[in-house]
């Protein structure tokens, strides 16, 4: 007699991988198993934060209005309400996620390894790319939009980066006998080159001269440190 066949297997194999979670690239060590209502939520708020990033990046921060990122994650402004509450919230957002990044960007082991001159042209490099990615571009637009006003804690961010940038760089450099002024001022100075480069590429669309500028920087980099 013969044996019945076997159930065919319902389960579609042809769908496209899901997308890892930009909101929870925020969140430490999550990698514990979620519901299926919690995974909703969470790229509900992924296509939210899209959105206003989106948005940003080809109009600037006047063309994220709210009627648009609602359209453009494709949900009501009720919707975004009751994931954020406000757009001043998925702002916050967008900036917990990129200090998050950066975080993550310079936790590698290769950064605290090797001569000074290796660490440094690391850093840099690992810096410059940090700056390129459109994540930073439209918190620089979230920025410079909502300096002046006292609502919002743009300055509490700021200073929480600068914590962390400065963090980052004496554990890198941690054989370097500097003043924490010191440290501070070589770490502004790259700072402050980087932005210019950033801000050409934001208003020229393209940065000009990158290798060289970059070269130039890491050799006044390793003269401050050195010196």
């Amino acid at each position: 007699m013969p044996k019945p066949a076997k159930p065919r297997s319902t389960r579609r194999t042809d769908l496209p991988a899901r997308r890892p979670s930009v909101v929870a690239a925020a969140a430490d060590g999550d990698r514990a198993p979620i519901s299926w209502q919690a995974q909703k939520a969470r790229d509900t708020r992924d296509a939210i934060v899209n959105a206003v990033i989106g948005l940003i990046k080809e109009g600037g921060f006047g063309n994220a209005s709210s009627s648009r990122i609602a359209e453009r994650a494709g949900i009501t402004w009720g919707a975004v309400q009751h994931h954020f509450g406000s757009k001043e919230d998925i702002l916050d957002a967008i900036l917990a996620v990129l200090q998050q990044r950066f975080s993550q960007l310079m936790e590698t082991p290769a950064l605290r390894q090797g001569t000074l001159d290796e660490r440094v042209d690391a850093f840099v490099e690992r810096l410059w790319k940090h700056y390129q990615t459109d994540m930073f571009i439209v918190a620089v637009e979230i920025l410079l939009a909502s300096r002046g006003f006292e609502s919002r804690p743009s300055r509490d961010w700021e200073q929480q980066q600068l914590a962390g940038h400065l963090r980052a760089f004496r554990d890198i450099f941690h054989d370097v006998d500097k003043r924490s002024a010191q440290m501070l001022e070589a770490l502004t100075y790259v700072h402050i080159v980087l932005m210019g480069m950033t801000m050409e590429r934001v208003f020229e669309s393209r940065a000009r001269s990158v290798k060289q500028h970059l070269q130039r920087l890491k050799g006044s980099l390793r003269e401050m440190l050195a010196a």
